[in-house]
């Protein structure tokens, strides 16, 4: 009996090894709804994996001030997958050879003065038709790149109970015709607020 227990045992240690009987199982993308105690230039430089080809853009765009100063700012921001896929399709092999006026034109065209939180974003519903860029609700923000973009949030269903569920926001860019995918939001240094685009994104939608 005990030799059966012991196999069963084994079987059941094995078992969760491969499907992840843990709540540790997870494929970290970012931080969500989480402060930190420094500015948007800290927080960048304190998560490599996802920002340090953002990071030489601000510096070779020579946006430091904007990004670490006391000005609040809310950042649709490209992770260094968006920056490297739009390198490999432009066969650019440094951020560098990006050059300072593409990076701060570029940049910039991520970035809104003001802090919104995903909460201040206004309801908005996705019933456009065709090649509609604007649905019902929502509002449309001007970028300090000057262009702009259709940004709205949804609270979705819980057990079947609707308008309960958790908030999502939605962006599109109107001037690139492109609805951008939102991976992390409400991540909150002291001078602004994070939203961090997904991977998916490619570096020049916005």
């Amino acid at each position: 009996m005990k030799t059966i227990i012991l196999r069963l045992s084994i079987m059941l240690l094995l078992f969760c090894n491969v499907v992840g009987c843990t709540n540790n199982e997870f494929i970290k993308t970012g931080i969500s709804n989480g402060k930190h105690p420094g500015t948007i230039l800290e927080y960048l430089e304190s998560d490599s994996y996802n920002w340090d080809s953002t990071l030489i853009m601000i510096h070779v765009a020579g946006l430091e001030n904007l990004f670490d100063g006391e000005e609040k700012i809310t950042f649709l921001g490209p992770t260094n997958h968006s920056i490297r896929r739009y390198m490999l399709e432009n066969n650019v092999h440094r951020v560098e050879d990006l050059g300072s006026e593409f990076c701060r034109t570029t940049l910039l065209r991520h970035i809104m003065k003001g802090k919104v939180m995903r909460e201040e974003f206004p309801r908005g519903v996705d019933n456009r038709v065709g090649e509609e860029l604007i649905g019902t609700g929502g509002e449309i923000y001007t970028m300090m790149g000057g262009n702009k973009i259709w940004a709205y949030t949804f609270r979705g269903a819980y057990q079947d109970v609707s308008d309960v569920g958790a908030v999502t926001l939605y962006v599109t860019s109107i001037d690139g015709k492109i609805d951008i995918p939102i991976a992390s939001t409400d991540i909150e240094p002291i001078n602004g607020v994070v939203h961090s685009l997904g991977y998916s994104f490619t570096l020049g939608e916005m």
